[in-house]
């Protein structure tokens, strides 16, 4: 891999290349208010691309902006600048599974599938007042989704980030987390069957306690959705918020493999219809299986959903796990409990230790201590070990939608931080379907990823 960079650059004799980091994408915000007659300089003008190994298509340009009041004789009055920035880049992972199973469940075929392509777009920019944005799209065979497609407003409001378009709901500690730093190729199925897909939506963010906390509150407009996972809803509206703090706070910046930390947190979703719908489903934690237990269409009133997480990391170690429960209210007023548990461990055999993002109270993306090559200063990359059990409940009342536990096993090579392997080896029981679909099954599935920003 040629590590260097492929810089296309427009710029005024004398200036040199600016290439500026993108913001997060819960940082920067947007507003107008240029006068009319607001003059360029010419002169001035910048536009920077620039293509550097592994990170994507990133971009700045910038306008320095004089506008004056019109006919008032006025001194100047200087916005600075509009700038915008940002990062194109994409993801791709191809899966392979194999299945064994016992009983009456059926539909698990074997073989290689797409298991997503996605476009990112994320940066920031100036326009009076900074804004960031990121536009997110993902296609699955079968499925193409919208993941996310939203601004954000640092500086509007003294106590936290305001957010508004489409995105993940901060519900879940394994949901909100990418699906890349979980540890394993799918989320636990409590949380794949109960936690809301993205939707649209707006909140606020922000954190507390010297940035040992964080915090997230927002409203979103329940429309049924064909995401990859997570429970859907329609003629739902929501209020969903999480809190968390740490407990443990030995983070060493500048030894990360010496980190140890106590993350606990909670997170509730409460959903109001007067003609709703609500469905929960879940697969055998394996995306290439079919749904294995389905509470099908409920026509519901109301909804609530709680969520308790903790996360534990001592230097090469970490533990993780949480509990979901789920309350609905259907249009006959009958009350239906369904509820899911899991526990995971997992170990860096060579010796890193599990990042943490302060800003959002989530595990954070890993960088190997070394990457696989052959060169001088090449290693191994990273190598993690771990093991996940869960139980899904879907039961209760006239909804039979079936129990589902599993146990999976998995091992990770980070051959660089934006190239992965990973094999998992897993077994599971499906029961209390009234007519088929309960029995024994076995997964093999492997996964090979790459991702460019």
């Amino acid at each position: 891999m040629v590590a260097g960079r492929i810089r296309l650059c427009v710029l005024a004799s004398g200036l040199a290349p600016l290439l500026l980091p993108v913001a997060a994408p819960a940082q920067a915000a947007a507003a107008t208010g240029l006068a009319r007659n607001a003059e360029a300089k010419p002169d001035a003008r910048r536009w920077n691309a620039a293509w550097t190994d592994w990170r994507g298509l990133s971009f700045d340009s910038s306008l320095p902006i004089e506008a004056r009041a019109p006919d008032t004789g006025s001194s100047p009055f200087d916005l600075d600048e509009v700038r915008f920035s940002g990062l194109l880049g994409g993801r791709l992972e191809i899966d392979g599974a194999a299945y064994t199973t016992g009983g009456s469940l059926t539909g698990f075929d074997d073989g290689f599938d797409l298991r997503r392509a996605r476009v990112t777009l994320k940066g920031a920019g100036k326009l009076t007042l900074p804004f960031g944005y990121s536009v997110e799209l993902d296609y699955s065979p079968g499925s193409f989704n919208v993941t996310e497609a939203y601004l954000s407003f640092p500086t509007l409001l003294d106590f936290g980030d305001l957010q508004f378009g489409q995105f993940t709901p901060p519900v879940g500690l394994q949901t909100f987390t990418s699906s890349w730093d979980i540890g394993f190729m799918e989320p636990a199925a409590p949380l794949t069957a109960l936690v809301p897909q993205p939707q649209p939506g707006a909140q606020l963010t922000g954190t507390h306690g010297d940035r040992r906390g964080s915090w997230a509150i927002g409203a979103y407009v329940g429309l049924r959705s064909d995401g990859q996972y997570g429970s859907s809803g329609q003629g739902v509206g929501s209020t969903m918020g999480r809190a968390t703090w740490l407990a443990v706070d030995a983070i060493e910046p500048q030894r990360p493999r010496e980190n140890r930390l106590l993350h606990l947190g909670a997170s509730g979703v409460l959903q109001f219809a007067a003609d709703g719908e609500i469905r929960y489903r879940s697969r055998p934690e394996s995306h290439n299986a079919p749904y294995v237990i389905d509470t099908g269409t409920i026509a519901a009133t109301r909804a609530g959903t709680l969520g308790l997480e903790m996360l534990w990391v001592d230097a090469r170690f970490s533990a993780q796990g949480e509990v979901m429960l789920s309350r609905v209210e259907d249009a006959s007023g009958q009350t239906l409990r369904f509820g899911g548990l899991y526990a995971q461990a997992s170990w860096y055999l060579t010796g890193e230790s599990r990042p943490y993002d302060t800003a959002q109270g989530k595990p954070g993306r890993l960088v190997p201590r070394s990457n696989f090559g052959f060169g001088p200063g090449a290693g191994w990359g990273a190598l993690e070990a771990g093991a996940r059990v869960s139980y899904t409940d879907l039961e209760d009342g006239s909804v039979q939608g079936g129990r589902l536990a599993m146990l999976m096993t998995t091992l990770n090579w980070y051959l660089r931080p934006q190239l992965k392997l990973a094999f998992e080896l897993g077994t599971g029981r499906v029961a209390g379907k009234p007519l088929d679909g309960n029995g024994r099954l076995v997964v093999g599935q492997l996964r090979l990823g790459t991702y460019f920003y």
